[in-house]
């Protein structure tokens, strides 16, 4: 597999419901592509998929209030992914919703519940993509932290064409480097 599938794999995965930068990150590095660009091809990947979800969030919400009258913090709480995402939300604001929603809810359903909630969409945007960066970078770290500590360096795997500048050339001198410290 070339790097630019790779890459596009990375940005797919990301984008994917569900499959969160938590999952995406850590399993592209240990793939052995470099930890930068798979931390920020994930987020942008991410993100880029919020902006529907907080737009369907808004169609919601206007069905919503036109069908019963009233505001989506006017009804019982729903159950599942959605229940644990308004929870959230009423007890932490949009801040806490875009740093917990990754791991409680997904960012997809954190979206849905904020705009539902009545959070406006630009502030909703920001927070959820400062949270998706977070998380992106943070696992990043800790993922080749988390191998440095593991893993030896020539024990990563080689799925990458050869003729580049190196199978997992980046990943393997960061990681590299700090064996030499």
């Amino acid at each position: 597999m070339s790097r630019a599938a790779a890459y596009l794999l990375v940005v797919t995965a990301a984008a994917t419901p569900w499959l969160e930068v938590l999952l995406v990150v850590p399993a592209a590095i240990l793939a052995g592509l470099p930890a930068v660009p798979v931390v920020l091809l994930a987020a942008a990947g991410n993100i880029a998929t919020i902006v529907p979800a907080i737009y369907l969030g808004e169609r919601i919400r206007g069905w919503w209030q036109r069908r019963r009258g009233g505001t989506y913090r006017d009804t019982p709480g729903p159950s599942g992914r959605s229940g644990r995402g308004r929870r959230v939300f009423d007890r932490y604001g949009l801040a806490g919703l875009a740093l917990l929603g990754p791991l409680v809810t997904g960012i997809h359903v954190a979206a849905l519940v904020a705009v539902g909630a009545g959070a406006p969409r630009r502030r909703t945007l920001l927070w959820l993509a400062a949270g998706v960066t977070a998380w992106s970078v943070a696992t990043g770290i800790l993922t080749v932290v988390g191998v440095d500590l593991i893993v030896e360096p020539d024990q990563l795997p080689e799925l990458f064409e050869a003729g580049g500048p190196g199978p997992q050339s980046a990943t393997r001198s960061a990681i590299q480097s700090t064996h030499a410290v």
